[in-house]
């Protein structure tokens, strides 16, 4: 197989052409809202036709992206990406797709039959791209039997005549078909991935076959693609890949990409020469793209059918990826979380430790000769992050302790809930990026990453959510072992994470989501929250039509207590804040008096109480 069509848009055809595909995606790509109006961005898709822009204000060029989830077309202006044609569907085998265009409409067609029509553009022109993302698993996730471009709109019965035929010879109106010239020029050069490993020119045919051998073995081989994140996060990354290079998982079988979100520390200098065992990817972003976005890149990078979706700062126990897999291996359907059974260690000693945190460090390791002469070794005066411990140390597990028990909210869950989540409303919280695992099929049924999460928080459990909705299942394990790597954490991280929480009820107005305004207003516990969850739905489904308006005013404090946590943490005159009237206000007061005389809502009735009280 050769390389482009051509190196951008293919300007001597406008307003009408075809494209055609024959393709099995192996990966899913993001979904976006269809709109001529609304951009959108470049990241996140799985490119068969990659992007090429329109040369000036009056063109713009069509690009295609399909993954196991659907498939998308869009157009590419001079300034921004538009989703013109946006198509959910199941994809898991050989499929031939035809993107038609009908003066500057585009059309779906799938295996010959038409599925959807798209947004007319409002340009004066638009032009295919000529840009195959080839080799297959760095853009493109999957297999490509034959692509075509024609200068005219086919019809759906032209398509049907040829779909499953394989075109050797010059027909009317083909412009290119590929892997075979026909009336195209062919660029030989292969389209890469910004990856330091992958980065490589080819200067013959030679070479780039065994290229293409070896990157279809490698994905044929992978099984998990263990996915991390990472900002500003040296040497704590060099850490966590150290201790995936111990695992009694079959390092073959197993990838590792760690994206690089534009990090300004010594990361991209150190890990574009790192050699693991295990086949890794390091791909670096030029600026800092946020955490979703970044995740997804991961995604569309992998090759295995389980992903692991791990943080930068955690080490992990030998049989880390085993356990994951088994898991995988004995039910479908499943979301693994390790997180909520994590530990804490100090594996560094950072510039922004206080003289209270110094002193803890120094309380943990003063039984610890070792250890106690390296801490005593530090000076406080150090710009960089001070290591104490290892290559050595995380290979024969010699950390234990600097490993601290870690008093946190996952603790309660577990504790109360057991490992699965049984009577806990919210098991989607499992949700937690930090060591969590799933099969790649089921984001084909909730979609990836929303990119519009971008600073902290809240991204993850979106998604967790969305998963929740579509069947999946949560399970904690006790056997999927971590360890958080302490670091300093900035104040800022609250405000961004309750703007996320704002965007996260903006897209999922529920109460399930509402609800969790009580605990982060700290006028309930985690535990409690869940009570009147449970009970305000046993209400609803009871008595019906008769607490309509009791829902209205109950959805009204819930929407006002998540408002005012852009103001203060603690609320005050709650109902004031909602709007209510005397009259509304006598009203919940009614709903109160009925509450309590029913009995079995005691903790909706505390919470209601507390709200007339504020």
């Amino acid at each position: 197989m050769e390389g482009n069509i051509t190196d951008r848009l293919i300007g001597n055809i406008k307003n009408s052409f075809t494209y055609e595909f024959m393709v099995k995606p192996e990966n899913i790509h993001q979904i976006d809202k269809q709109s001529r109006e609304i951009p959108v961005n470049s990241n996140g898709k799985n490119y068969i036709i990659g992007p090429a822009r329109g040369v000036d204000q009056n063109g713009s060029g069509i690009c295609v992206s399909i993954g196991m989830n659907g498939v998308s077309v869009y157009e590419y202006t001079n300034n921004n990406i538009y989703a013109t044609l946006v198509y959910e569907t199941s994809i898991h085998e050989w499929v031939h797709v035809a993107v038609v265009y009908k003066e500057k409409r585009p059309f779906l067609f799938i295996n010959g039959t038409f599925v959807k029509e798209g947004e007319k553009s409002s340009k004066k022109y638009v032009s295919p791209s000529g840009s195959v993302c080839y080799p297959p698993g760095v853009f493109f996730i999957g297999d490509i039997k034959e692509i075509r471009i024609w200068d005219h709109s086919r019809t759906a019965n032209q398509l049907k005549v040829n779909m499953n035929a394989r075109l050797k010879a010059q027909r009317n109106g083909l412009y290119a078909i590929w892997p075979e010239k026909t009336t195209g020029k062919i660029n030989r050069q292969p389209l890469l991935a910004n990856n330091k490993q992958m980065n490589q020119s080819f200067n013959d045919e030679k070479n780039m076959e065994k290229y293409r051998d070896l990157t279809n073995n490698q994905n044929q081989k992978i099984e998990v693609s263990i996915i991390i994140p990472s900002y500003n996060k040296y040497p704590l990354n060099l850490f966590t890949l150290y201790s995936l290079e111990n695992q009694t998982f079959n390092l073959e079988k197993m990838e590792v990409i760690i994206i690089d979100d534009g990090s300004t520390d010594q990361t991209e200098e150190t890990l574009q020469n790192y050699h693991p065992p295990y086949q890794f990817k390091y791909i670096r972003n030029n600026e800092n793209l946020g955490r979703a976005k970044v995740r997804n890149i991961g995604i569309q990078a992998s090759s295995g059918s389980i992903l692991i979706f791990l943080d930068a700062e955690m080490l992990v126990d030998p049989n880390f990826v085993t356990n994951h897999v088994k898991y995988h291996q004995a039910k479908s359907n499943l979301i693994m979380s390790g997180v909520m059974y994590s530990q804490n260690i100090i594996s560094c000693i950072f510039p922004k430790y206080d003289r209270e945190k110094l002193a803890q460090i120094a309380e943990i390791v003063k039984d610890n000769q070792n250890l106690n002469s390296k801490f005593s070794k530090y000076e406080k005066t150090a710009s960089k992050p001070y290591p104490l411990i290892n290559k050595s140390d995380i290979t024969n597990q010699t950390y234990g302790d600097l490993i601290k028990n870690a008093n946190s909210w996952f603790r309660k869950i577990t504790s109360k809930y057991g490992a699965g989540l049984e009577g806990f409303e919210f098991p989607w919280m499992a949700l937690l990026t930090g060591n969590v695992s799933l099969r790649k099929e089921l984001l084909s049924k909730a979609g990836i990453f929303d990119e519009d999460f971008v600073k902290y928080g809240y991204e993850d459990w979106e998604l967790g959510y969305r998963l929740y909705k579509a069947g999946a299942k949560y399970l904690n394990a006790k056997d999927l072992v971590s360890y958080h790597q302490e670091h300093p954490v900035e104040e800022s991280k609250w405000k961004e994470a309750i703007g996320n929480y704002h965007l996260f009820i903006k897209k999922h107005h529920e109460v399930d989501v509402l609800i969790l305004s009580l605990e982060l207003s700290r006028m309930m516990d985690l535990t409690t929250m869940n009570d009147i969850l449970q009970e305000y739905k046993n209400l609803v489904e009871k008595y019906g039509k008769k607490t309509k308006d009791f829902q209205n005013r109950f959805i009204s404090i819930l929407d006002t207590m998540a408002l005012l946590l852009k103001v203060d943490i603690r609320h005050f005159n709650i109902l004031g804040a909602a709007g209510f009237g005397i009259e509304q206000i006598n009203e919940l007061k009614s709903d109160l008096r009925r509450l309590n005389k029913l009995g079995k809502y005691k903790n909706l009735a505390n919470f209601i109480e507390k709200v007339i009280a504020s």
